[in-house]
């Protein structure tokens, strides 16, 4: 929710689209409707601060419009994981129900799975686990390993 002034307040005017608008984001456009007939009370936008500027050459003095970076994560949030599951490693495989990669390893007498959403969660495992996947290639469908790979 980092749009510019301009476009925060044109869209909610716009009457009709030339595509329909998606369910899941009726409540994000409801929002900014709102938040446009009440003058932005909780979702503001980025208004831009004008300076004034005097050309040294030509003597004309013009206005320039300055807007602050909106603020964005810098690190991605990384969940913990379960160290060391390389020592009971039996498989992983990419779920096309879920979208996600499943690992699937013995600790003593119980079977445990480690969904990973993102791929940029096996950072977070140590080196043995990494190598341990890299080595154990992960099972996949034929129709799912563009997604899998």
């Amino acid at each position: 929710m980092s749009l510019p002034w301009w476009d925060v307040e044109e869209l909610p005017k716009v009457r009709t689209l030339s595509y329909p608008v998606r369910e899941r984001d009726m409540p994000t456009w409801g929002l900014m409707k709102f938040e446009a007939f009440k003058d932005f009370k909780h979702w503001k936008p980025h208004y831009p601060k004008k300076v004034k500027r005097i050309d040294p050459v030509t003597g004309l003095e013009e206005t320039i419009l300055q807007i602050k970076k909106p603020r964005v994560i810098k690190n991605i949030p990384l969940p913990k994981m379960e160290q060391d599951f390389h020592k009971g490693f039996l498989c992983w495989v990419y779920s096309c129900m879920s979208t996600e990669a499943v690992i699937t390893y013995k600790v003593k007498n119980e079977i445990r799975y480690i969904h990973l959403y993102d791929p940029m969660w096996i950072v977070n495992c140590s080196a043995k686990d990494i190598e341990c996947l890299f080595v154990n290639k992960i099972g996949f469908k034929a129709e799912d390993k563009e997604q899998t790979l």
